[in-house]
């Protein structure tokens, strides 16, 4: 709602005269009076309302007087309108002056005020944008840095002495070379834990010919464990040489030594000079073979296999009995005749058990 406390003195006594038109009426004659009612019932043309908020407002920031309402001379014809109102505009009617307030906006003042209001929209559309695009490329800063710090930080675990290995442990080793196997340990020692090789670790211990199987684990922030399985002897055999050589289920060569072992029997005949990791061939695979596949109480009976030139396998048992199993084939038709012989013949003495033909035979 607008203030005309400030309103100018001689604006105020205009405005103050429009609104006393009642008063005026009380002061009009009968016939003054009636000649007023007949020219109010005549239709009225409306003129257009003037903004006298605005004329109002130009009039407080004005220190010079309220510029006068010219009337327009009735010899030089008639006054040309404006579409501009600089004030309230007057109206008279039977000696007394009306004045029109409106509050409609010229359209050249609307006009003004939409410009800057699609103005300022497009400045806030494109504020929004560049600050998406700002967002975005944040973003990806952000990201670029965190692989950068991440990278950083791996690197610096790698050569840093706290991650490298300080302490390797040893399962499973019972024959294998000790040697063999301290220097596979001390190609780890030191090495950064996170880098070492591992598999290569493996490998090198599975070439040990005891070491069947090997599995190297690190365990952080310093240690490594190194868990062996050997292979299980068999049995040996006497060289050229004169060298006892140890062989497995597979006939490799585990071991080369002097003297003859105690813990598994040996095969009597004389072979080739193998070393360690090699593998032997016929007849004395054949013999190691068979001594694998002896039912345990025929097993702890054996006191010797033998391999004669031609190829041919033989057991000694105890209580003096000799069993022929000829060519090194047909292994388990052959012991499940031995067995049958043993359990038919009983008590009975007997020196030689013959199922080098397929049929068993007691002599």
């Amino acid at each position: 709602m607008t203030s005309f406390d400030d309103v100018d003195p001689d604006v105020e006594a205009e405005l103050a005269s429009a609104f006393s038109e009642h008063e005026i009426d009380h002061d009009l004659g009968d016939e003054e009076r009636d000649a007023s009612r007949t020219r109010a019932r005549e239709p009225k043309r409306r003129l257009p309302r003037p903004d006298l908020i605005g004329w109002v407002k130009r009039s407080r920031g004005s220190t010079a007087k309220p510029p006068s309402v010219k009337t327009p001379n009735k010899s030089s014809g008639p006054a040309k309108t404006s579409n501009k109102s600089s004030g309230p505009a007057k109206k008279s009617v039977g000696g007394k002056t009306r004045f029109v307030i409106s509050d409609d906006a010229p359209r050249s003042e609307r006009g003004t005020q939409a410009a800057p209001i699609g103005r300022s929209r497009f400045r806030e559309r494109r504020i929004a944008v560049r600050r998406a695009a700002g967002r975005r490329r944040l973003r990806w800063v952000v990201v670029a840095g965190g692989v950068v710090v991440v990278a950083l930080v791996a690197l610096l675990l790698l050569a840093s002495p706290i991650l490298s290995i300080r302490q390797v442990d040893v399962e499973g080793v019972v024959y294998a070379d000790p040697d063999r196997v301290g220097e596979v340990v001390a190609s780890l020692k030191g090495d950064p834990i996170l880098t070492a090789d591992l598999s290569g670790a493996e490998s090198d211990l599975e070439a040990i010919p005891w070491i069947k199987a090997a599995r190297v684990s690190m365990h952080l922030p310093s240690r490594v464990m190194i868990q062996i399985a050997e292979r299980t002897p068999m049995a040996f055999f006497r060289a050229v040489d004169g060298f006892n050589r140890v062989i497995d289920i597979d006939g490799r060569v585990l071991d080369v030594i002097e003297g003859d072992p105690v813990d598994y029997p040996p095969i009597r005949g004389t072979g080739p000079n193998l070393t360690p990791g090699d593998l032997v061939g016929q007849p004395f695979l054949g013999a190691v073979q068979l001594l694998n596949a002896l039912p345990r109480d025929l097993r702890l009976r054996v006191i010797s296999a033998a391999a004669s030139p031609e190829g041919e396998l033989s057991l000694e048992l105890t209580d003096g009995v000799t069993v022929l199993f000829g060519r090194p084939e047909g292994f388990q038709d052959k012991l499940v005749g031995v067995v049958n012989e043993i359990k038919r013949q009983g008590s009975r003495s007997y020196s030689v058990i013959d199922v080098s033909t397929g049929e068993p035979s007691v002599r």
